[in-house]
């Protein structure tokens, strides 16, 4: 994407979504891009940069969106914008990075979620869904918040301890992809870690039909 293409046609996700929420701090000393190299190439289709201390990032051949900063986005020329549940206003957010650019937001419920998507946003990641390392201020919300607030009008990714072992009961409460941390970067084979995330999503995802199939 060229930032301020207001007239290019809008991005949209791939579906099923399988999110990869960076953190640097659980890759030890493996380079954080070689990282999410690996895990692309395993499934992962989109990629959330939550490094908040850094400027810039080198893209890949998978959307990459800058969590909470617009500005961060525009100057790396990232697909889009990732704002948090009271961040920037999905106007500011495109009007800073054009029309065209990815705008997701995160939520906490489904009177949440049915607000935001009202609000011109193209995803909304809801948690946290199951009990998680890198979210223990408050407490996890249940496959039944998905359920609730699933069938709305943008993708609902859902986020907080999903494992191989779980995403396939958040896809089958109807969300449209999950969102991780250290299920991926956590892991010693990222690739194999990712195809396996991969491989639960896409098959709950073949088993239902989703509310997105006409938009596939």
């Amino acid at each position: 994407m060229t930032a301020g293409a207001g007239a290019a046609a809008r991005l949209s996700l791939a579906l099923p979504v399988l999110c990869l929420v960076t953190d640097r701090g659980l890759v030890g000393d493996t380079r954080l891009v070689d990282v999410v190299v690996e895990a692309a190439i395993g499934g992962v289709n989109l990629v959330q940069l939550r490094e908040k201390d850094l400027p810039t990032r080198e893209l890949l051949g998978v959307p990459l969106v800058v969590n909470s900063r617009a500005d961060v986005a525009f100057a790396a020329g990232a697909a889009g914008v990732h704002l948090p549940a009271d961040g920037l206003p999905v106007a500011g957010a495109r009007a800073a990075l054009g029309g065209a650019c990815l705008v997701g937001r995160s939520v906490h419920s489904a009177a949440e979620a049915e607000r935001a998507a009202g609000n011109d946003v193209d995803y909304l990641i809801l948690g946290t869904i199951f009990p998680s390392g890198s979210h223990t201020e408050g407490p996890s919300i249940g496959v039944d918040a998905v359920r609730a607030a699933a069938g709305g009008l943008v993708p609902l990714v859902g986020i907080g301890g999903i494992t191989p072992e779980n995403a396939g009961s958040v896809m089958a409460a109807g969300a449209d992809g999950v969102a991780v941390i250290s299920a991926i970067l956590g892991r010693d084979d990222p690739r194999s870690a990712a195809s396996k995330l991969a491989g639960s999503v896409r098959a709950a995802w073949n088993a239902r039909k989703p509310a997105y199939a006409a938009h596939r």
